[in-house]
């Protein structure tokens, strides 16, 4: 029978592993390893937790929402009773200077009452934001302070 003979690549490849990794160099690569191996750890952490604060900024997001909306048709049907309530007031009067005084009055409470509901929107609007924005805000710094 005839030996087989090794190609180049069969011979290189066994050349290579006969020759012996120095100390500093195999300790360098064990340390690299580690670090990598920490590294991923942490970062895995911290997108768990920015993932499980991005979930608790939607839930918060979704009942502002809920809460805005639920006030806008509260303020919608709260200006549509006043309507309501102004156009039946003018089938009452019984004078032109009468119904000047009462579309007055009438104009002037709705500026009123629009002007505190704008309000309201806005302060809860910010509300919302804020109570959103604060897990973020605070996992962002958490993982910017354990990365540091």
């Amino acid at each position: 029978m005839a030996v087989a003979k090794k190609t180049e690549t069969e011979l290189a490849l066994e050349n290579l592993t006969k020759l012996e990794i120095p100390a500093s160099v195999r300790d360098f690569a064990e340390k690299g390893a580690a670090q990598a191996k920490d590294t991923y750890a942490k970062i895995k952490v911290a997108t768990e937790e920015a993932s499980s604060a991005f979930e608790g900024a939607y839930s918060t997001a979704s009942k502002g929402v809920s809460t805005l909306g639920l006030k806008v048709l509260e303020s919608a049907r709260t200006n549509t009773n006043a309507s309501f309530d102004h156009f039946i007031a003018l089938f009452g009067v019984k004078t032109f200077s009468d119904v000047i005084e009462l579309n007055t009055a009438f104009l002037r409470k709705q500026a009123e009452t629009v002007s505190a509901q704008t309000k309201e929107f806005g302060e809860l609007a910010q509300k919302v934001a804020n109570e959103t924005i604060a897990p973020v805000k605070a996992q962002v710094e958490k993982t910017f302070k354990s990365v540091a």
